[in-house]
């Protein structure tokens, strides 16, 4: 194992190390990659994909493309070097804050060689001596990392956009924000009711509300993001925006839940529509769709007034006359269904009809303002008007 040459990135303010090692040596610092970091990647399984072929291709000792590796963790601060100590150079590499940019697949495939060659001792020594080249990464940031992740990530298997997005924003999954817990992608069977939400979804409606706008996050859009670098994730007033931001959304949900006595759409209701939009208030608000549309619709009414915290906008949420007997959530499902019977794109429409809703509900400047029967009929007249 050794260094061959070691690069400036000069974009990403980082360095960039080639290094070459054996495959058993790669396999040594891989298997703990997989084993440590909750945010790479699943094998892709494919019978016939390209893996197979790789596959074959690694078990004749081919040339194996350039894997990629980076330090996760800005505070780590390991630079390689060349002429480095070997000893020193493995105890960097097994430091537990590596991750794979570029080469999980072929990682995968290597352990499926590995495995394939255990009853034949020559050919099994003769792949772990072959040499490959791996390029390594260090003092990139997150936004860095996601960066280079999707520069890179142009194959078959492209990230998802909620993993890119859990990457990017992955210091607010360490905890739970004052009771509110988010889902992230690797969690399996999502938990479900108030204070819960899904990560990528929580941060789409933080991106709707930096920007006022309730489109969803696309690839174009997150490489936006991304190119913003400070402006999200490394800066401290940001940080505590996005916080402030699901708190405020988490209040507003209460408050519903509170005002419509916990409601549940009942069964006799549900038979009257064609589709169902949520059946109880944490379904309703969860969706990625409403938490945009609050976002952008905060963002135009209340402006740089969240700067100074999200008290005054509390105070106007209390205020939302809402009658329990009038049953207008069921209301708000057949206005939501109405919206979807009749656009192109459903999730835009759904969008853009719950922003302009929430803009009735809390603009002063509304003829609804406040009153979430009267918002939802109003937003329905300009909607169709738009």
């Amino acid at each position: 194992m050794r260094v061959i040459s070691v690069l400036r990135d000069e974009l990403l303010n980082a360095n960039n190390a080639l290094l070459e090692m054996t495959i058993a040596e790669y396999l040594d610092i891989g298997k703990k990659i997989l084993k440590n970091n909750q945010y790479q990647r699943k094998r892709v399984i494919r019978s016939s994909s390209i893996y197979s072929l790789l596959n074959k291709d690694m078990q004749k000792l081919c040339s194996v493309p350039t894997i990629v590796l980076a330090f996760n963790d800005e505070e780590t601060n390991i630079n390689l070097q060349e002429a480095m100590e070997e000893i020193l150079l493995k105890e960097s590499l097994n430091n537990n804050n590596l991750m794979i940019l570029d080469g999980l697949q072929r990682t995968y495939t290597m352990m499926e060689v590995e495995k394939e060659l255990q009853r034949d001792e020559a050919k099994k020594r003769s792949f772990y001596d072959h040499k490959i080249r791996i390029e390594v990464y260090c003092g990139l940031s997150k936004t860095g990392i996601l960066y280079r992740m999707l520069t890179l990530n142009t194959g078959q298997t492209p990230m998802s956009k909620r993993h890119e997005i859990e990457i990017l924003y992955s210091s607010y999954l360490d905890k739970d924000i004052d009771g509110i817990h988010f889902n992230k992608e690797a969690d399996g069977l999502p938990e479900r009711g108030i204070d819960i939400y899904n990560f990528d979804d929580a941060i789409e409606g933080f991106n709707s509300f930096i920007d006022s706008d309730e489109a969803a996050i696309d690839k174009f859009s997150l490489l936006k993001v991304v190119e913003r670098m400070d402006k999200i994730t490394n800066d401290d007033y940001n940080r505590d925006l996005f916080k402030q931001f699901i708190k405020l959304y988490n209040y507003f949900v209460h408050q519903i839940d509170e005002k419509t006595a916990h409601w549940t759409l009942s069964r006799t209701q549900e038979k009257k529509l064609k589709s169902v939009y949520g059946k109880d208030i944490p379904s309703v608000f969860n969706k990625a769709q409403t938490l945009s549309a609050f976002g952008a619709a905060i963002s135009k009414i209340f402006g740089d007034s969240s700067e100074r915290g999200s008290g005054e906008i509390e105070q106007t949420i209390k205020g939302i006359e809402l009658e329990k007997k009038s049953d207008v959530m069921s209301k708000l499902l057949q206005v939501l269904q109405d919206v979807r019977e009749n656009a192109k794109k459903i999730g835009v429409a759904q969008r853009l009809y719950l922003k302009i809703f929430f803009t009735c509900l809390l603009d002063p400047k509304s003829k609804s303002y406040l009153n979430f029967d009267k918002s939802i009929d109003i937003a329905k007249e300009l909607y169709d008007g738009n």
